[in-house]
């Protein structure tokens, strides 16, 4: 198992990964409340998707996963969930100690161990849809939404005063200065604490310091003042100690900004080029083993893609860390696919929605690979009605993280009404596939027709010094399908829609990156929406749902070299 950040050394910390009872039903009347009596007559693994597993292939209802647990008798314990879906009550003792109605987004639970050493935990998954349980997922999402416990669970025994997470600001990265921020539990408004703290193999140094809201700050500096960067990605520990406990964060000094129509990474002009990637395997579902994490960096490095797009949910904690070691830059959102101004409207909706921000921060704070974030995807922006929860969303990123870009990826075109709201434009543009202005027999060409529209709308809204992104563009090819009419679904119309694209996008000043979608082919619609979708699949990843390489990887791979050599 990989040991990500944060790391708390002086706990005592149990992975409760591994082989669960389980039972399912597809009848569950409230998966809120425990029945008298399950029947646990399987095993199934943890983390895993039930829904993958050739019994209950796209079965919809409530499974109940249950493992025993030893901790030391009435322990304070926390419980981190890192991801689940898509909807999960939590038992410990036939006791409820919390629901977590965040899919993909990491969720922690605090609570008693009570008397006695050993105790049942039931962790009850629905993947039912039901808005008015679960409205941040539907089932017209163009991703299947998987059920099941996506990544590990932790349990930690607390001790009463506790270290919760340091957040580190770089202020002055050729000086090596940093803002930390440190989050704390069990420590009154006004008490003072006493901590001490280093940084790489720096020399202890202490501080005394009031606590105000649950956090103390203070100002320090790195004596290894080495920069992060795509192309030497220097990474920096912090170790906390106070009170009995340990914290451990790492972090990468680096700056970002969004000016003249390009972004700067630590004083430099860079251009994104990558792809969108969605956490999704066949046989896996949402739940990502570590091989299948590394696998996929090492092909998207292979490609000579410096940029991700997390599509379209927190993403998880160890490929995070390992975008970080290998200088991958990344856009991380919180989930969203076409949300409506119904959606929007929805009290439950935007709470979640809003919460679910909270926690992507929190976790993926000291990331530096992370330089982007982002939020409801291709969601209704161009109506008026979107304006609210648009500006909530993006003013939440800004004050609660000024040193990252905000943005959405939009659909609307000219007729968005919410750019002024974010750093980066981002466009999902798919002009050549799906038709723009005609019904053409071969329309690639309708692609810079489209462009052209945007670009005068761009300059004619007085938008030149926002970056210019295209977050999402390809076409669909289904692996193996080899046409001489080089026609739609075919590995050639593909290949040879993504030359242009590159052709286009790479080497215009116009645009700050291009994001392909999307690197893999990943489950789809299960309902009639499907007939647009051929397997039950999107198609356009420039590998297959096996990470198979399709003809328009090599011409992508061609074209990111291509460019990194001018």
């Amino acid at each position: 198992m990989m040991n990500f950040y944060p790391q708390y050394p002086s706990r005592k910390i149990q992975d409760l990964g591994g082989i669960w009872d389980f039972c399912f039903t597809e009848g569950a009347a409230d998966p809120a409340v425990l029945p008298e009596k399950i029947e646990y007559s399987e095993k199934l693994s943890v983390p895993g998707c039930f829904d993958v597993l050739p019994r209950y292939a796209g079965k919809r209802g409530t499974a109940y996963y249950r493992t025993f647990v030893r901790t030391t008798p009435e322990a304070k314990l926390l419980m981190k969930i890192f991801g689940l879906g898509t909807w999960g009550a939590i038992f410990w003792d036939k006791k409820l100690i919390g629901i977590d109605a965040q899919p993909y987004a990491p969720v922690e639970m605090e609570f008693d161990a009570g008397g006695g050493k050993l105790h049942e935990l039931v962790v009850v998954i629905d993947n039912r849809f039901d808005f008015a349980r679960q409205p941040l997922v539907r089932e017209l999402y163009d991703f299947y939404c998987y059920g099941g416990i996506y990544r590990t669970i932790e349990l930690h025994e607390l001790p009463e005063n506790s270290l919760d997470r340091a957040q580190v600001t770089t202020t002055d990265p050729a000086a090596g200065k940093v803002a930390v921020k440190l989050l704390v539990k069990g420590f009154a408004d006004g008490e003072t604490i006493h901590l001490t703290y280093h940084f790489d193999d720096d020399a202890e140094q202490s501080l005394d310091l009031a606590v105000s809201g649950g956090k103390v700050e203070f100002d320090a500096q790195l004596a290894d003042k080495t920069i992060w960067s795509c192309e030497n990605p220097a990474l920096h520990t912090l170790e906390i100690s106070c009170g009995g406990d340990t914290l451990v964060e790492r972090f990468g000094l680096r700056v970002v900004k969004a000016e003249k129509g390009k972004i700067f990474l630590n004083g430099k002009a860079v251009k994104l080029f990558g792809f969108n990637r969605h956490e999704s395997h066949p046989e896996f579902g949402a739940a990502q083993p570590l091989e299948l994490i590394l696998e996929d960096l090492d092909t998207l490095k292979d490609l000579g893609a410096n940029f991700i797009r997390g599509s379209h949910y927190p993403q998880d904690q160890r490929f995070l860390d390992l975008c970080d070691e290998r200088g991958l830059l990344v856009w991380e959102e919180t989930i969203g696919w076409g949300d409506t101004i119904k959606e929007q409207s929805d009290a439950h909706f935007v709470a979640l929605q809003k919460e679910q921000q909270q926690l992507m921060v929190k976790a993926s704070f000291n990331h530096p690979c992370v330089i982007l974030w982002g939020f409801l995807n291709e969601a209704d922006s161009w109506v008026p009605e979107s304006r609210p929860l648009f500006e909530a969303m993006a003013g939440f990123l800004r004050a609660a993280d000024p040193t990252r870009l905000v943005t959405y990826a939009s659909k609307g075109g000219a007729g968005d009404l919410n750019y002024d709201l974010a750093d980066v434009m981002s466009m999902n543009c798919y002009a050549g596939w799906y038709p723009f202005k005609e019904e053409t027999y071969r329309p690639l060409g309708e692609l810079q027709l489209l462009l052209d529209e945007w670009l005068k709308f761009r300059r004619d809204a007085g938008f030149l010094d926002k970056p210019y992104l295209i977050s999402e563009n390809g076409a669909g090819g289904i692996y193996g399908w080899r046409d001489r009419f080089r026609g739609h679904w075919s590995e050639e119309y593909q290949a040879d829609y993504l030359e242009q694209s590159c052709d286009v996008f790479l080497n215009s000043d116009d645009f700050c990156g291009l994001c392909i979608w999307v690197y893999a082919d990943f489950r789809s619609y299960s309902t009639s929406r499907a007939v647009k979708r051929p397997r039950a699949f999107n198609n356009k990843g420039v590998v297959d749902e096996y990470r198979r390489p399709k003809l328009a990887y090599d011409v992508v791979k061609k074209a990111f070299h291509d460019f990194r050599k001018k």
